[in-house]
């Protein structure tokens, strides 16, 4: 009895959002009404209520079920190895670009005006926690770098590549984008010139 009341709350749950997030394509967050999600889910509102305690709630769900997928992309060419060299690195193992092309509609909204919150910070801070938690940047010894400052560095680099990449249209082949994505990694300057 538990497990097919279970089954019905993950049903009930994966309606609501998919329900939501059609109705997020046609109208701005601010215009979209419990009433109406329910109605276009054909459930009724102690459903809704019995998944989610308000509209934000529903909303801040459907944003982290996207960064953990969003996530997974990053993670996918590390999987099985415990060390990587960004020099020897073969790019066609990056999925994220890829992945980001064929889920085009979904950023755009999510980076569009029709959600009330920040999607391009959570995008950044999801990695910065990835690259905290799951990676160890080897530097020289007696580096007057700060580990936390680098990652907060590449991981906001990161994110900002990615959303211009997004909002310009895919202006460039995935291929394209992981091959600069591993050498912006490796990239380092000393000089730059002041334009007049």
């Amino acid at each position: 009895m538990t497990d097919r009341l279970d089954k019905r709350v993950l049903r009930s749950t994966s309606d609501i959002k998919e329900t939501f997030m059609k109705l997020l394509f046609q109208k701005p967050f601010h215009q979209i009404s419990i009433s109406e999600i329910v109605r276009e889910a054909n459930y009724n509102r102690g459903t809704f209520y019995s998944n989610f305690a308000t509209k934000e709630d529903l909303l801040k769900e459907v944003i982290q079920d996207v960064l953990q997928e969003f996530i997974q992309q990053i993670k996918n060419p590390y999987r099985s190895i415990s060390k990587v060299n960004l020099k020897e690195m073969h790019t066609e193992d990056i999925t994220l670009f890829m992945y980001l092309k064929e889920q085009a509609a979904l950023y755009k909204l999510l980076l569009s005006d029709h959600i009330q919150v920040d999607f391009r910070y959570q995008m950044a801070r999801v990695i910065e926690d990835l690259f905290v938690a799951e990676y160890e940047y080897e530097l020289a010894e007696g580096s007057p770098i700060d580990p936390k400052w680098l990652y907060i560095y590449r991981a906001h680099g990161v994110a900002g590549l990615i959303i211009r990449w997004i909002e310009e249209d895919f202006p460039t082949t995935p291929q394209y984008m992981n091959k600069q994505i591993v050498e912006l990694m490796l990239l380092s300057t000393e000089t730059f010139h002041v334009k007049n």
